[in-house]
This record gives C-alpha cells, sequence and structure tokens, in this order.
C-alpha cells in the first residue's frame, strides 16, 4: 500500500464503494478470454486481481451463453474477495442474468441505439464503449448514454493524448476513460507521459509467466502517480462520496 494512496486505504476496511466510483477508481482493467486450453481460469485470476487488477472483463467471441455466464461467475468469485467489478462484453441479455454491474460495447451503436441498451440494464449498471479514433472518441466522450470509454491505445498513444486534452483524468466533470493496448513499465512511463491514467491489458497478463508480479509492478506505477497527484485525490474523495 502506498502510504499516501486512500483507494488502498479505503479497501483496508468494510468500506461500501459505488459501482460508478469503482469505475473512477479503478487504474488497471484486465480483458481475458475464459482460458479453456489452460483451465486456470479462477488461479489466473486470483494471480492477477492479487497482483493489482481492479477490474476484470471476459471477452471470448463464439461463446455460448451458459459457457461465458460460467465463466462471468468464476471471475465474480474472485473479484467479489476483493470487492471489485466484472465487465460484460456486449449482450444485455448476457448482463442481465449475470447481474452485472458494468458492460463494454466493442462496437458502439448511435445515440438511440445505446439509449435503447442501456434501458435493458440495471439502474446501476454502467456502459462503456471503445473508441478507435477521433471521431468516435469525441462521440463516446459527449454520449450521455456512455459512462467510461476505452480508448485505443495498441499502435501509439495519439489517441490516448487526445484523450487526456478532452477529457483531463483529474477533473471532477470528466468521463472515465482507459488507454487499450499492451505495456511493460517504460511504455506505461510514456502513457503516463502522455496523460494517462488508467490502462487496459491483455496479453500482457494473459500470457505473462507471473501475472501477480506484472500486474503488481503496473497496478504499482500508477499507484504511484495517483498518490501524487492533488487533482487525482480529490477525485478520488470526490468519488468516494458517491452512492452508486
Amino acid at each position: 500500500m502506498h502510504p499516501n494512496d486512500p483507494i488502498s486505504k479505503v479497501r483496508g476496511v468494510n468500506v461500501l464503494i459505488g459501482v460508478g466510483a469503482q469505475v473512477k477508481l479503478a487504474r488497471l482493467m484486465l480483458v481475458t478470454d475464459t482460458r479453456s486450453a489452460q483451465g486456470d481460469l479462477d488461479t489466473f485470476l486470483e494471480a492477477a486481481v492479487t497482483g493489482g487488477v481492479d477490474l476484470v472483463q471476459i471477452r471470448e467471441s463464439g461463446l455460448a451463453h451458459d459457457v461465458e455466464l460460467a465463466a462471468l461467475r468464476t471471475a465474480w468469485d474472485v473479484a467479489a474477495r476483493h470487492r471489485h467489478l466484472v465487465v460484460v462484453s456486449d449482450s444485455a441479455e448476457l448482463a442481465g442474468d449475470f447481474g452485472a454491474d458494468a458492460v463494454e460495447l466493442a462496437e458502439p451503436a448511435d445515440h438511440q441505439a445505446l439509449v435503447d441498451f442501456k434501458t435493458r440494464l440495471g439502474r446501476f449498471t454502467r456502459l462503456g464503449a471503445t473508441a478507435r479514433d477521433r471521431a468516435e472518441l469525441d462521440r463516446l466522450l459527449a454520449e450521455s448514454a456512455i459512462d467510461f470509454v476505452l480508448v485505443d491505445a495498441s499502435s501509439d498513444l495519439e489517441l490516448a493524448a487526445a484523450a487526456a486534452a478532452a477529457a483531463p483524468v483529474g477533473e471532477l466533470t470528466s468521463k472515465p476513460w482507459y488507454a487499450v493496448g499492451e505495456f511493460d513499465l517504460d511504455r506505461l512511463n510514456q502513457a503516463i507521459e502522455a496523460g494517462v491514467r488508467r490502462i487496459t491489458v491483455t496479453t500482457t497478463l494473459t500470457e505473462a509467466a507471473d501475472p501477480r508480479e506484472v500486474a503488481r509492478q503496473l497496478s504499482g506505477r500508477l499507484r504511484e502517480v495517483w498518490a501524487g497527484d492533488e487533482e487525482l485525490t480529490r477525485l478520488t474523495f470526490s468519488a468516494l462520496a458517491e452512492q452508486a
């Protein structure tokens, strides 16, 4: 625990943090498949979450509904022990059956379709979507039906830098966004210089020999940045005051 990190402190006591606050305060998100080939979804997620992952998303194309639901429940068993969230991919039906706290859309539709989709979700369920270019980023940051944005940083940090300029993470009114890509500490430091304060990774952890240690390093670096920033400290306490 960083001595100046209020998030770590509050998670050390019996305090319930609202879904919206958790989406704002999460720093490291993992997107993984069901790991059916390895047969180790539960132990892998335990290692990743123990290392510092805050949000877990299951994303794998072509899964049967029941198979994906079972994987989500496995993920929830792990995440709930650490008071973290599990994100459902794309399906309102699956989100309803699972009781999802958050859903992420890989291919966000137009405004009315997003509004219609959100009416099928629970009252406190947060809806996110992925932006792959500047026009989509601007649209999603302005979209009232979207609560958080995943910003493509797979090849470069240009779009992430644009997100940092349009929605500075430390501003209380900014929509939460995550830079999506693969990060070692060197690339994470470059991203931090570009204004990134939250990241989403896949193979960085799913292919790591020691996912707990890799998550610990990435989460620790982000925690240092958050703890040393007065605006992010204010954001943290503001988010913790929310009820959902």
